[in-house]
């Protein structure tokens, strides 16, 4: 079978699947005022704001963690951007691509450039390929081998009866931020996550000017003394991006407010926060396929214990969490967990309360039951929980957790970090905030990927399940060996065999509890409609991220002649 995707009639792709639509949820919704604009220096500048960690903080090597601006979106050019509600790939760096045989070709555009000016080409991304190889990524468990068969073309093998599916998913998301003249001379391929890199070097049409402790500053590739020229740099017809450093949410949400800043490319903001935003401030609520769990350290007691960790969950009124966190900001509590996202739960298993599985009520009596079948009274066991405290919507969420966990007889209190998740996960607390899938990735809307997140992650070590999780798991008097199911879902292209493996797997998750999921959330994206025209919809709107990507989109303004969906408005 022969598949592509091409770049001339985009009216001509085809979704690979029927995404769920979640219905009413995805608009483009005009939320309260006016915005002044910009941060009050010369020029015209989007100001953003990121809140995660201090731009003194700021790593630009991908394979870090946490601590990676959100300029990135911008300074490396995808291969192809993911349209969400559409569930495609559109094509950007990465042109066309086709399968056959086991071979997956991809025809790169001959017009990206890094900011030495040499092109972005096949050889490129064969070694962007091989640094991912040695840093153990997800996509080598099911590829065989990469080649440039072109000076634009890139083939990559992969074993028979692989689903081509799990191949695009993990391929086409890639940016090209792995230059290889950042990591010449240097010893990545003992280890790519240790190498330094001071100073990213732009496959895209924005590069790093100004970089201090309180912001980042962005420009297009169009004359700068230190870059060369990008073919895209003209479609930005204001001076460039500064991401400034929010202590928190709630500075964000102020600067909006006060019409300091001209959005955020993800920040979590309640409907009272809402209400007080600018009229033409724009929020794109995009189906994140992420959320808040709570992971225990499996090799601590008492979390060692199912029953324990099934106690905790009947404890919790998850649903009650996002009624008080904000329901218009969230997808669910999944009543009944499957370590599927939203999206994709109905497609495999046929409902989001799939039979047999258990539904996580709140149920204090039949916690307390669960705990005498372990050998403990509620009471005894302590609890702290560890949370971020800058991310709002899950310190909120947090405290008002352990305030249910007290509520039904448990001794609760909170641990508060700085930080983001990663810096505590894995590293001592044995009962923290977490992701329960991987955010910004495309790729989660397929169970293989959210359930390898889920019961193999490797985001946190590649040696091991950063939350001690074991690789083989007794239900139901069967022993499920985590690793061989996995790898068998990854390279079979037999329907019935896949739905069956997915849905032993997400048995393991429901009835086993590597975590529990509190939420799904919508992401929600802001950009300043009065200062930055936009297109009032389009499915390039629900992407990750709408600040960064329509700025590089092939489609064109009205009234403007060069083509990008958001432009400066003077």
């Amino acid at each position: 079978m022969v598949r592509s995707q091409t770049s001339g009639d985009y009216s001509d792709i085809v979704s690979r699947r029927e995404f769920v639509s979640l219905t009413g949820a995805t608009g483009v919704a005009a939320v309260a005022g006016c915005l002044g604009g910009g941060s009050g220096d010369d020029g015209n500048w989007f100001v953003g704001t990121q809140a995660d960690f201090p731009a003194s903080n700021y790593h630009w090597n991908p394979l870090v963690g946490w601590e990676i601006p959100h300029d990135e979106f911008g300074l490396f050019a995808q291969w192809t951007q993911y349209l969400v509600d559409d569930d495609e790939f559109h094509p950007h760096l990465v042109r066309e691509w086709t399968h056959d045989d086991g071979e997956l070709t991809l025809t790169l555009s001959e017009e990206f450039t890094w900011g030495s000016g040499d092109d972005v080409t096949a050889e490129d991304l064969v070694f962007q390929l091989e640094v991912l190889e040695a840093a153990d990524q997800p996509v080598w468990q099911f590829i065989d081998d990469v080649e440039a068969t072109g000076d634009y073309e890139l083939t990559v093998s992969y074993p028979e009866g692989t689903n081509p599916d799990l191949i695009e998913y993990a391929l086409l998301p890639e940016r090209a931020a792995y230059s290889p003249a950042t990591f010449e001379g240097e010893n990545w391929e003992e280890d790519p996550a240790g190498i330094e890199i001071d100073e990213p070097d732009p496959s895209g049409p924005i590069a790093l000017t100004e970089h201090n402790d309180t912001y980042s500053q962005t420009e297009p590739r169009d004359g700068l003394d230190d870059y060369a020229d990008h073919h895209l740099a003209d479609r930005y017809n204001w001076d460039g991006y500064r991401v400034e450093f929010r202590d928190g949410n709630n500075s964000a949400h102020e600067s909006l407010i006060n019409g300091e800043t001209d959005g955020q490319h993800s920040l979590f903001a309640p409907p009272e926060v809402l209400e007080q935003f600018p009229d033409d401030i724009h929020e794109f609520r995009v189906p994140g396929g992420f959320g808040m769990a709570i992971w225990f350290d499996h090799d601590e007691e008492p979390w060692d214990q199912r029953a324990v960790r099934q106690a905790l969950y009947h404890s919790i009124d998850r649903e009650g969490v996002i009624g008080t966190i904000g329901e218009s900001t969230k997808v669910s509590h999944h009543p009944a967990p499957t370590g599927l996202t939203w999206a994709s739960v109905d497609d495999w298993l046929g409902s989001t309360e799939p039979d047999g599985f258990t539904v996580y009520e709140y149920d204090p009596d039949r916690a307390e039951e669960l705990l005498d079948e372990a050998g403990y009274e509620m009471g005894e066991i302590g609890i702290e929980l560890t949370y971020p405290q800058t991310w709002s919507d899950w310190a909120d969420a947090a405290r008002i957790i352990v305030d249910h966990l007290n509520q039904a007889g448990w001794d609760a209190s909170t641990d508060p970090r700085s930080e983001g998740p990663g810096s505590y996960a894995g590293s001592g607390p044995d009962l923290f905030v977490d992701q329960h899938t991987e955010g910004g990735a495309p790729r989660m809307n397929h169970p293989y990927f959210s359930l390898d997140y889920i019961l193999r992650n490797r985001l946190r070590d590649t040696d091991g399940h950063f939350a001690n999780y074991p690789s083989e798991v007794d239900l139901d008097g069967e022993t499920i060996d985590i690793e061989t199911e996995l790898d068998t879902l990854a390279t079979t292209t037999d329907e019935s065999e896949q739905r069956e493996i997915v849905e032993r797997l997400a048995r393991v998750v429901n009835e086993d509890v590597p975590c529990i999921y509190v939420m799904e959330k919508y992401e929600q994206s802001f950009v300043n409609g009065d200062r930055f025209e936009i297109p009032d919809d389009s499915p390039h709107c629900y992407s990750y991220w709408p600040m960064w990507w329509l700025p590089k989109v092939d489609e064109s303004l009205e009234g403007y002649d060069t083509p990008g969906l958001m432009k400066f408005d003077d």
